[in-house]
């Protein structure tokens, strides 16, 4: 929606606090002495324990340096608490911290220690002249009364020292490149034998999976990982893969030129299987380096990864338009109906191209997140090719159609880039569940639309044999995927109209038919023409209806620790995104800063 271009994300502004329940708010009752001493006495013993070690070995390179400097005093003297150059730390008591009492009872060890190791002004006080003191930090053990710090978590599982830097998303993200560039092995490469194309795919993967496993043996074996080599080995060992995807495609390219125009009973000089957009997704997520191996994204980087993807953009034009001067040449060679199933499968993978690329152009962050998922559904059901047999999937050629997946996927693999998310300021807030569900309706609109005119084309085309099934069952998909089309509307009208309780019970029940009708489409399209779940079968349909109804009744009634959410506000807000006025929760205090800022434990 145009307005939520120009709002602000910073924080969750329009959680809904609930007023009839005030007394579970996790500061109401705090914990008692015991419960800290509880807590409080294990992280101090590693505190102390990880000072020591600093310690020894402050003391260590000391005497190191006394030994090879005459000049300086030895090690035992370097310990002499009078000497000039004695290293002190916050666990050893100068002149003005007495020492540790001994002897004393158990009760209230735990604040003693706070006060006599972390929490004085000693601990950061100077010594005696020429003392060095070691840096500390400020701790503190409790967050808004309950929540403890994540760095000072005693128990539990926890990541060793030198994992704790590898992020969920850049792990996420090669473990995609890892399956990716696997499944390029098992799923159809070229649609013709051509051994030597054969020969580099196979190559260049085997690279690319050492790459990665290198990688990480080389970020995370030795104890200071060479990140520059890191970096280098990821982008030169994937290189090969990016290279052998888009030779695939040149030479496909290459080799329809001079059969664009002639009658191609035997299939396409090379063709190009769902193999290969998955070596070039896989090649361009690898190749990013991550965040824990020392890079950053910066404004070059970003306006780079955006310039990319309209280059891709615009190498998708390319071969849509090469596409139409094919189609309207095997009018006279091949024959009208060939042409004409050509333009209707050109005409919804150029919607879907229009609808990804589109979003990007046009800075729509609703519009981006949807598109990365719904394509995200589709190098899903890519990965799983060879088992679901999916129509999307078919080897593609320049010779007989519109080549879209590999653009599509390579766009989707910038997309998914830190340089490229960065750019885009993405946060879930509760309004957003709505929003997504009413960009999943108009997703649903926009496609099933292209179906109808699709099964129309089929339907015309059908007598010529080009086509799986008849012209009445084209006809009747067609009917069906323009009721997908009027549910849509009417799911979405509501959403945007209607009183919110009736607003979401329609977008519910909306979805369940998309579900239930494309279930049946799914299983008489599988029977008449042996086809699998798709666009033109009713397999869309059955995900957009799944979708909309878990993002409808899953997210709204979850309870969190701000109490239920308010329906009606929830749709007000949401409806009033649009507009110039203020909103609903403009009224509610931004509590993020209070709520972020760490509070130190009261008396401590």
């Amino acid at each position: 929606m145009a307005g939520e271009r120009e709002r602000g994300t910073a924080g969750d502004a329009d959680w809904i606090f609930a007023s009839d329940d005030p007394h579970t708010l996790p500061t109401e009752q705090l914990p008692d002495h015991a419960a800290f001493d509880r807590y409080a006495a294990p992280l101090l013993e590693r505190k102390r324990a990880e000072r020591a070690q600093a310690l020894q070995a402050q003391l260590a390179e000391d005497a190191e340096r006394a030994g090879n400097d005459p000049a300086r005093p030895s090690a035992e003297q370097a310990g002499t608490p009078g000497s000039p150059t004695t290293v002190r730390s916050p666990l050893t008591p100068s002149s003005v911290a007495p020492p540790w009492p001994t002897g004393e009872p158990r009760q209230g060890t735990a604040r003693r220690l706070a006060d006599w190791d972390l929490d004085t002004e000693d601990r950061d006080a100077p010594g005696r002249p020429g003392e060095a003191v070691l840096p500390s930090r400020t701790t503190s053990y409790a967050r808004s009364g309950t929540t403890p710090n994540v760095e000072d978590r005693a128990s539990g599982i926890e990541m060793p020292e030198r994992f704790r830097e590898l992020g969920v998303f850049d792990a996420l993200r090669d473990l995609l490149a890892l399956v990716c560039l696997v499944t390029a092995l098992t799923t159809t490469f070229t649609f013709a034998s051509v051994p030597i194309l054969d020969t580099l795919g196979k190559v260049s993967i085997g690279i690319g999976l050492a790459a990665l496993i290198a990688v990480h043996l080389l970020r995370w074996i030795p104890a200071q990982p060479p990140l520059n080599v890191v970096r280098m080995v990821r982008v030169v060992g994937l290189l090969p893969a990016l290279l052998t995807a888009l030779i695939v495609v040149v030479a496909d390219l290459a080799a329809s030129l001079p059969v664009l125009f002639s009658s191609l009973p035997d299939g396409p000089p090379v063709g190009i299987g769902v193999g290969v957009p998955l070596l070039l997704l896989g090649a361009i997520v690898g190749m990013e380096p991550r965040a824990h191996e020392g890079y950053l994204p910066h404004l070059v980087a970003r306006n780079r990864a955006r310039l990319v993807v309209l280059g891709i953009g615009v190498a998708a034009a390319a071969a849509l338009l090469l596409a139409l001067v094919m189609i309207v040449g095997r009018l006279f060679t091949t024959g009208w109906g060939f042409s004409l199933r050509a333009f209707a499968d050109a005409l919804i993978s150029a919607l879907l191209l229009g609808i990804v690329f589109g979003a990007v152009w046009r800075k729509d962050r609703s519009w981006i997140v949807f598109s990365i998922a719904a394509v995200a559904g589709l190098v899903m059901c890519a990965l799983a090719d060879n088992t679901l047999r999916l129509q999307f999937a078919a080897p593609l050629s320049f010779a007989t159609g519109f080549v879209y997946l590999p653009a599509l996927f390579a766009a989707f693999g910038l997309m998914i880039s830190r340089s490229f998310v960065r750019t885009i300021p993405i946060s879930f807030r509760r309004v957003d569940w709505l929003v997504y569900t009413v960009r999943a309706f108009e997703f649903s609109v926009l496609m099933h639309g292209a179906a109808v005119i699709w099964h129309v084309l089929a339907a015309i085309a059908s007598p010529t044999g080009v086509t799986p099934g008849g012209p009445v069952l084209h006809l009747l998909d067609a009917v069906v995927c323009a009721c997908f089309v009027a549910v849509s509307l009417f799911a979405r009208k509501a959403l945007l109209e209607r009183r919110a309780e009736v607003a979401r019970a329609s977008g519910v029940i909306a979805g369940s038919l998309l579900v239930v009708v494309g279930f049946l489409d799914t299983i008489v399209n599988s029977v008449a023409t042996g086809a699998g779940a798709g666009l033109l079968t009713g397999g869309v349909a059955i995900a957009v209806g799944i979708a909309t109804a878990l993002m409808l009744t899953v997210p709204a009634p979850v309870r969190d620790e701000f109490g239920a959410p308010d329906l009606g506000k929830m749709f007000a807000d949401f409806r009033l995104r649009d507009t110039r006025r203020d909103s609903l929760l403009d009224q509610v205090p931004d509590v993020n800063a209070e709520r972020a800022r760490k509070k130190a434990f009261p008396g401590g």
